[in-house]
């Protein structure tokens, strides 16, 4: 069915004087006002540089060219008596800091680079006051710079970083002689915009398939044998990466099940899922653009949304089969992604803990890699990485499609999993992609059995190096004692 949108304007000037915020906006500013001082939405994104150095005034400069350009940069946020409202102040000057590292010995250079990344991911930005975003341009040695960005996510998206990448490398190379000229169309224009579009009628259609579609279906996973501690999220992050052959298995076995890499990636996670947590049922999260309108490809801003994927896995149910359920479940989720993920959850009203995310506490996100460019002014973007909490969720899987290899990155609750755990939880998964092509015919049952051998021999594999460490260890301390 084709979509009919209204026409998008621009609103120009009025702006400044205070416009809606656009519905995904409003879910944060919510949770912002409960908790002002978490920063569980920010996201720090880190740009490694080799060769000649930025000069930081220029870039300072490229910097404010940017907000000059994208007004939900300059953005701040308030509630009036109309209602939520974001406005642009008048006067705004932003400021880069700059941090050498240069003094300290280089051994030590890495680890208080990611210490000062931590730091920055933790620190709260205060939403009424701006500004929602802060640059650092960090010194490691001479001929490598690190830019670090962060950015509320209330003014930011995946998309929005390959524009923000865009539009500051060209203010760079080119300084602007005067003021920077704006976007034509703003983030406040799509807030404006989206009323008309996301009608009260089409609302009410949109919830009532939410509804149905999610009848029944269990709004907790719950993670078996694992007590659940009050407060925040304690996030960890464990890392691997898929290497070229091995993703080039994945998508053959693919395209012979005639599906997408995508479905076949979420599938043998929502495998995994049913064997970590005992359950057969249950809900994933997964992000969506939000851009569907082409005016909207090229605004800076806030469109993500959060779609709601249902699984369900019998035991007897083979793996093949999974593939075009998993599919099928995807394909009804997105043909009504447009309703806003906060409307849902008011709609349908689960029942809320104040630190877990509403109907699903797992996401699955699998994209391509956004960081198109490989060099910066003079400079060689040799490594990119991106930074965000947990925001109530127990785990997230994000997988980034660079080139022929699959950056996997798992966060998770420090409160649930302990690192060694997760590290022989990935092993198994891994174990799970490298062993697919014996394994499409198999049940689910004896799929969850061939996990279970498979952990159980990292076990063993963990607890031998263990020992051969601790005795290691207890050689050395015996010989030092000898020899005094």
């Amino acid at each position: 069915m084709t979509k009919h949108y209204p026409p998008l304007v621009a609103l120009g000037e009025s702006n400044a004087a205070g416009v809606r915020q656009s519905f995904a906006q409003s879910r944060l500013w919510f949770l912002h006002q409960m908790a002002p001082e978490r920063a569980q939405h920010n996201i720090v994104t880190r740009m490694t540089l080799s060769g000649v150095p930025l000069d930081a005034a220029r870039l300072e400069q490229a910097l404010n060219a940017v907000c000059q350009r994208h007004s939900v940069l300059r953005s701040c946020y308030r509630t009036t008596a109309d209602g939520q409202e974001q406005w642009v102040p008048a006067a705004f000057r932003f400021h880069l800091e700059t941090l050498d590292l240069t003094p300290l010995p280089p051994q030590s250079r890495d680890s208080a680079l990611q210490q000062y990344m931590r730091d920055d991911l933790a620190k709260a930005f205060d939403l009424e006051r701006g500004p929602v975003w802060r640059a650092s341009l960090v010194d490691i040695d001479a001929q490598r710079q690190e830019l670090i960005i962060t950015l509320h996510h209330i003014a930011f998206d995946g998309r929005s970083g390959e524009i923000l990448l865009l539009d500051l490398m060209h203010a760079y190379a080119e300084p602007p002689s005067g003021v920077a000229s704006p976007a034509p169309l703003q983030y406040g224009d799509f807030a404006a915009w989206e009323p008309h579009y996301m009608t009260p009628t089409l609302i009410a259609e949109e919830v009532a398939f939410w509804r149905d579609h999610l009848a029944g279906m269990p709004v907790q996973l719950a993670f078996a044998d694992r007590p659940r501690p009050a407060g925040p999220a304690k996030a960890g992050r464990h890392a691997v990466a898929l290497p070229a052959d091995l993703v080039e298995r994945l998508k053959k076995a693919a395209r012979a099940q005639r599906q997408p890499l995508f479905v076949l990636l979420a599938t043998l996670f929502n495998v995994w899922l049913r064997y970590v947590s005992g359950q057969s049922r249950f809900l994933v999260g997964t992000d969506v653009h939000g851009r569907d309108l082409p005016e909207l490809a090229d605004i800076f801003g806030f469109f993500v949304n959060q779609l709601t994927l249902t699984c369900e896995l019998a035991d007897d149910t083979t793996l093949a089969e999974l593939l075009v359920q998993t599919r099928h479940s995807i394909r009804q989720a997105h043909a009504h992604r447009q309703l806003p993920f906060d409307l849902l959850v008011s709609h349908l009203a689960p029942q809320r803990q104040a630190d877990r995310s509403p109907l699903f506490q797992v996401k699955f996100n699998y994209q391509r890699d956004r960081f198109c460019s490989h060099t910066f002014g003079d400079a060689r973007i040799t490594h990119t990485q991106v930074l965000q909490d947990l925001a109530g969720f127990d785990l997230v899987l994000d997988l980034m499609h660079r080139r022929d290899e699959i950056e996997a990155t798992l966060e998770y609750n420090q409160h649930l999993f302990g690192a060694e755990e997760i590290e022989r939880l990935s092993a198994v998964w891994l174990h799970l992609l490298d062993h697919l092509d014996g394994l499409l015919d198999q049940p689910i049952e004896a799929l969850c059995e061939h996990l279970q051998r498979w952990n159980d021999a990292h076990l063993h594999q963990q607890q031998s190096q263990q020992a051969r460490q601790s005795r290691t260890r207890l050689a050395s301390t015996v010989r030092r004692t000898v020899s005094l």
